[in-house]
This record gives C-alpha cells, structure tokens and sequence, in this order.
C-alpha cells in the first residue's frame, strides 16, 4: 500500500531541512553500524569464554560509565559547541572500533580487551548522548519539531530491527573483524555528516561553565518544573515494571514453546511496534493534548504487558509486544518533545543528561527485578505485576497531577 502524497509529504516534512537530513542520515547509518559490534562482542566472549555470565557483563561494563558520564555529558552540551563535540565523540569512537577490528585480525582479542574496549564505547557513547538528543531542536524549525524527534526515534528501531540479522550474516561469513571494522566505517560516515552541516550552533561559555553548580542548576529546573518532573519519574517506573525483555527466553522456551527462532521473533516484535507507533505518529504530526496522549500510550504499554503475561499463543504474544512498542514509543515521542519545547536552549543538554541517567538506568534495574521475582515466583507474575504497577502508575498521574493530565503544547509558545 502506497501512502497519499499528503501523509508522505507529512511523513518526510523534517527530511526537508538539509542539516537534519544529513544529521538523520548519519545517525541511522551509525547505530546500524553500532548493532555490528554489539552482536559481534557478544559472540566473540561467547566463544573465548563459555560463559553465558561474562556475555552478562558485557552489559555491567556498558552500563558503568554510562551512568557515571551521562550527567557531565550534558553539562558540555550546555557549554561547547553540541556539533563540535560530537564530531570528536565520533573520531574517539572510529578509534576504538578500529582497535578491535586490528586486535581481532592480530589474534589479540582477550576477555579483558573486550571489556576494556567495551567501556570507553559507552564512555565516548556518553559523552555524546546528550548532545545527540539537544541538536534536533537546532536543526529544524519548531513546527516541524514532533516529526523531527518521531524519526529521531524510528532511525533507532530500524537499527534494532535490521543491524543484527545483517550482523549475524557478516559474522557467520566472515568473522567479528569485519563487524568491528563495519561499525568503525559508520562513525566516519556519522562523522563525515557533521562536518557538513551549515547551521550555526551557539559557541556558549566554553569550559569555565562546567561546574558543579551548572549542574545543579540543571537538576533544580527539571525537580521543579511540574510536567517534566512527574512525566520522568513515571518513565523511570515504567522502565523498571515494564521490562519483559528479560523474561523473553523463559516465555520462549518454558511458556510458549517456540524455541530460539521464536525468541528472535519476540526480540523484534517489540522494534516493531517501536517503529509502527513512530511512523504513525510522524504522520499524526502535533497533537495539542499530549499530556492525554502520553498517559494514554502508557496505558497501552501497560495492558500490553499483561496480556503478554496471560498469553499462551505465540502470535499474541507478538501482537502483545508490537502494541507495548507502539505505546512507548507515542508516549517517548511526546515526552521527548515536552522536554525540548519547555527546556530553555541552554539547558537542553543537561535535561537530556537528566532525562537519560533515568531511561538507561531504568531497564537495567528493570532485568533485575523482573528476574529476580520470576525466580521467586513466576515469569507470568513478574510481567502481570509489573503490568499492574504500571497501570497504577497511571491512574496517580492522571488523577494527582491535572497539569500532566491537561498539558497542551501551544501552551509553552
């Protein structure tokens, strides 16, 4: 089926903007390029080690200076050149994706490598993170800004959907130097983008603001501020509630008995819905009650989630995890597009800062708990409880909060 003119038109309007275009391009190609590393490092532990606990900590080594860095990140967005830091983020991160591709083709790769190597991706991932998220608001115009932050969202869908299946074919035919060399080639192409884009980002006070007290200033804007404050903290609880991720493999195996090739199929019904919600939202375009919208799309991700619970048919349960995807996704969106509009410039890369150290931190917590009650319990009660926590989640801020509830956009013209 062919989309009217119209809705393409609505669809692509951010592509229309030269800057974005390239910056979109970039990113698109870029996380693709990232997924060749993951799927490769994981493989390559697996087969130095196997151990299924050291492929655990590749994500313990990921999550470490992403945590630790996020905060700082946002405080360079607000203080240099957001462009100019990411054009450096993205040469430190082609040098360490090369290393690993000359350490493999050496016969150097080691557990402890990996690892090491592992860290300072997120670390220079980090860096950059924040300003990755505050540059949109400078390269498109304000009407197009919702659209903008949709395909913000779906180029990482896209990456989540096709980089690993392509990755797996690379790696099967030729090894994990090619993916690591693959993934370094992207960041060149990341960075080949920024150096041609022509707007003029703000220079700011450089080094000198980087302080503990910018910080706080940055932290005290999001605690008081009565949208953005309510809406991270339900985020951060549907995050940790909402994380059945963790629990696909049981449901695979034990609940629903589809093996491994259904489990890839799992994994990706989630991006699916991901990307569904924001292509349709993009041709949705700006809604005015996004306060309605946001509560609406978590309530789906919600009843999602207990459906997935109670389901024992596989294609509901992949209906189930395309829905959760299309309800986070709306709801991420919308979120994201509050944070830019009601954000001064100046403090956007500190929100965002803020805004990630909560969302990266969330899930993994998330795998925690919703591993650690299936134990105890069941995989079914963990999803169903947290599908419940998520609901009630909900109900406190449609009811506690009116200002979430009633939140309009044209209000922060």
């Amino acid at each position: 089926m062919t989309l009217p003119t119209s809705a393409r038109a609505a669809l692509l309007s951010p592509l229309r903007h030269r800057d974005f275009r390239l910056f979109w391009t970039g990113l698109l190609l870029s996380s693709v390029g990232s997924q060749f590393t993951t799927v490769a490092m994981a493989w390559q532990i697996y087969e130095l080690t196997d151990s299924p606990l050291q492929i655990g900590l590749i994500g313990l080594a990921r999550a470490v200076p992403q945590i630790a860095i996020l905060l700082f990140g946002g405080l360079l967005a607000d203080a240099v050149n957001r462009r100019r830091l990411m054009m450096l983020t993205q040469a430190s991160l082609f040098g360490v994706s090369g290393a690993l591709a000359l350490l493999t083709l050496a016969g150097g790769a080691t557990p402890l490598r990996l690892y090491v190597a592992t860290m300072f991706l997120a670390l220079f991932s980090s860096l950059e993170a924040p300003s990755r998220q505050a540059i949109v608001s400078n390269l498109v115009p304000r009407e197009d800004l919702s659209r903008a932050l949709a395909m913000h969202s779906s180029q990482r869908q896209i990456a989540v959907i096709a980089g690993p299946s392509v990755a797996g074919l690379v790696l099967a035919f030729a090894g994990p130097a090619l993916c690591y060399a693959v993934d370094a080639f992207s960041w060149l192409i990341m960075f080949a983008a920024l150096a041609l884009i022509r707007t003029r980002l703000p220079e700011r006070g450089g080094w000198r603001t980087v302080s503990l007290n910018a910080l706080g200033v940055g932290l005290r804007f999001v605690w008081r501020h009565p949208v953005i404050f309510p809406l991270l903290i339900m985020d951060f609880g549907a995050n940790i509630f909402g994380t059945v991720r963790a629990l696909l493999p049981v449901f695979a195996r034990d609940i629903l008995l589809v093996g491994p090739e259904g489990l890839g199929v799992l994994y990706a019904a989630s991006a699916v819905g991901s990307l569904l919600g924001a292509v349709g939202f993009s041709l949705l375009g700006r809604t005015s009650r996004a306060g309605r919208w946001i509560l609406g799309g978590v309530t789906v991700y919600g009843v999602c989630v207990i459906l997935f619970a109670q389901s024992q048919s596989f294609w509901l349960s992949v209906a189930c995890l395309i829905g959760y995807g299309i309800g986070d996704t709306i709801s991420a969106i919308l979120r994201a597009t509050i944070n830019q509009l009601s954000t001064p410039d100046e403090l956007r890369g500190r929100m965002a800062s803020i805004h990630s150290l909560f969302t990266n931190s969330g899930p993994q917590l998330g795998q925690f708990q919703a591993g650690g009650l299936a134990s105890l319990f069941s995989a079914e009660i963990a999803a169903t409880s947290g599908g419940l926590i998520i609901l009630l989640i909900v109900a406190v801020l449609a009811l506690g909060f009116p200002k979430v509830r009633e939140y309009r956009i044209a209000e922060y013209r």
